[in-house]
């Protein structure tokens, strides 16, 4: 029984107050008499204890937040006390402590029957669960942590949040390019996190509704493999076993560490906690110049920290063509983001006043960087040891990273099935949703399988990054004739209008049958922009067709019609 948590009353005859810390989180079992967190008001602070057991299910309040008397401000799934417990409760003399503990001896037993059973509730989990229940499958699903996966709460939605606030400061500081006069401006950290915490919230309690509105079995906790067809959830409330007929595993990934001297001090970053910081660090050492680190060097910079990047590669963002890196690493250079290519890392240390060494190799040559911080943003790991596989008779790929799939995303086992990055194939949030479409629309008769050709890249630098279908160097390993064009942003009236003419739109198409087979933007609204390329790649769409489609003027989309042209050296705004 869902029961509310208000606020009955404050210190003195205050009416408001301030919620300072908050000891739990949504998910957690609470004991009557629990403290949930504090309230702080002109009288002093104030400890609210919950008046009910059971797992908190929603909180509406958040540090910093002021409320009044009377407010609600936690969701609560309550569990009955026994008849036991309340008569001796009601018996036990005034002044007397209770006979009995506030919590219950034994977690209640439930059974649950599916169709299909889901573990994560990831961008492919959530997905699969809510296109099953579309099919009328009845669906259970189970995340430990919160609904939404890394993406959404420790990965793409939080950074990306974080990137809009810092392209808001961009635009600040270079206000005085437009006709404004800005004195000073000031970073409040705090507030920046807590849009970013909001925004994720948001979404989280957005995908819940939407299992209770799809009538879909959602259970918090952690999924362990009971014997064939069945797994088992277990807390301090209850006891759940899952009996189901498919299977779907979306269990994620993590960030991993480079096994050098350090890695395992307990301060050294993730993704995860670059997420969480208290405050901007002074200084910064990312190891690792791919997507995650990059993204994280903008960011941090421009809020104030000293960054260095250290990439291994012989190119940040090594997947990308050299002249779109060379944008980025421009772009990053300008800003004061220190770069080393071709560089490794090789040890981590303390120092006696709270900094950290990183030793890195070029060439020959030990180098030493010096920093409050260093993260590492080297890459994902599959996480393979979150169920016994084995027992579920579900094998993995020959290099023992990731489960092992065939085109429908089934496993060795052909009632379980593997998607997202636990397959370790390619690890993005919207490759993961159309893994579970697959997945879902086969285990409901359809034999669509997955096509990895066409999979777009976002990459959330300043400027942003978009690619779909081959880049050049992927032609040229491919030995593929081609044509190739890039029409600057410097060229578009709209971008130049709006003090954005960094980088270019570059198109790739085979000579043969003029078929337009890849293309990458990198400036602005790049990530945005892309969707329009990867029509025109997925379609196969020729250079004659794509040239007589009409762009609005102005628009910064126009750079993909000129790009078009250019193909054929019939650009017009550009030569």
């Amino acid at each position: 029984m869902k029961k509310e948590l208000f606020i009955e009353k404050l210190n003195g005859h205050d009416t408001t107050g301030m919620i300072g810390k908050i000891s739990k989180v949504v998910g957690d079992t609470v004991q009557i008499g629990e403290a949930l967190f504090t309230i702080e008001s002109g009288k002093g602070a104030l400890t609210f204890k919950s008046t009910e057991e059971g797992i908190l299910l929603s909180f509406s309040i958040e540090e910093g937040q002021m409320v009044t008397k009377g407010q609600v401000v936690a969701v609560v799934e309550a569990v009955e006390q026994s008849a036991s417990n309340e008569n001796s409760k009601s018996a036990t003399p005034k002044g007397a402590s209770a006979a009995y503990s506030f919590g219950f001896s034994k977690p209640q037993k439930r059974t649950v029957d599916v169709d299909l059973a889901i573990v994560g509730g990831g961008p492919g989990g959530y997905v699969a669960a809510i296109r099953a229940a579309q099919a009328g499958l009845k669906v259970a699903i189970v995340e430990e942590d919160r609904m939404g996966g890394t993406c959404l709460n420790y990965g793409c939605i939080p950074t990306k949040a974080m990137a809009s606030s810092v392209s808001v400061l961009n635009d600040i500081r270079r206000a005085s390019d437009f006709g404004f006069e800005i004195s000073k401006v000031d970073v409040n950290f705090d507030k920046l996190m807590d849009r970013k915490n909001k925004v994720v919230d948001q979404l989280v309690g957005g995908i819940e509704y939407l299992m209770s509105a799809h009538n879909i079995e959602f259970i918090k906790g952690k999924a362990q493999v009971q014997q064939k067809n069945q797994l088992v959830v277990n807390d301090k409330l209850q006891e759940l076993t899952l009996n189901y007929k498919i299977l779907i595993l979306a269990m994620g990934s993590k960030p991993c560490a480079i096994p050098i001297e350090g890695h395992d001090l307990p301060d050294i970053l993730t993704s995860k906690e670059l997420l969480s910081l208290k405050e901007v660090p002074k200084s910064l050492t990312i190891i690792g110049g791919g997507v995650i680190g990059m993204e994280f060097a903008f960011i941090y910079r421009a809020l104030g920290a000293e960054v260095t990047v250290v990439e291994y590669l012989p190119q940040i963002l090594n997947m990308l063509d050299a002249d779109v890196a060379d944008v980025v690493r421009n772009s990053a250079i300008e800003k004061g983001i220190q770069i080393y290519e071709g560089a490794c890392a090789a040890s981590i240390k303390d120092t006696l006043n709270g900094m950290k060494i990183l030793e890195i190799q070029i060439g020959e040559t030990s180098h030493f960087i010096a920093s409050e911080k260093v993260a590492m943003a080297v890459g994902r790991k599959a996480n393979l040891d979150s169920l016994n596989l084995e027992l579920l008779e579900v094998a993995l790929n020959e290099r023992q990273n990731g489960i092992e799939v065939n085109g429908f995303m089934q496993t060795s086992n052909k009632n379980v099935y593997a998607i997202g990055d636990v397959t370790n194939m390619i690890q993005l949030a919207h490759v993961a949703s159309h893994q579970a479409f697959v997945a879902v629309d086969h285990i409901c008769g359809s034999q669509t399988q997955m096509n990895y050709d066409y999979i777009p890249s976002a990459i959330f630098t300043n400027p942003e990054v978009g690619h779909v279908g081959m880049t050049e160097k992927e032609a040229v390993v491919s030995e593929i004739d081609y044509l190739v064009s890039a029409f600057p942003f410097m060229a578009n009236g709209k971008a130049l209008a709006m003090g954005e003419s960094e980088g270019f739109v570059k198109l790739i198409a085979r000579k043969d049958d003029r078929v337009i087979i890849g293309g990458t933007i990198v400036g602005v609204h790049a990530t945005d922009l892309l969707a329009t390329i990867g029509n025109l790649v997925s379609s196969q769409t020729t250079i004659d067709e794509a040239s007589h489609v009409i762009y609005a003027h102005p628009t910064t989309s126009e750079s993909i019609h000129e790009a078009i042209l250019m193909l054929d050296k019939r650009g017009v705004h550009f030569a």
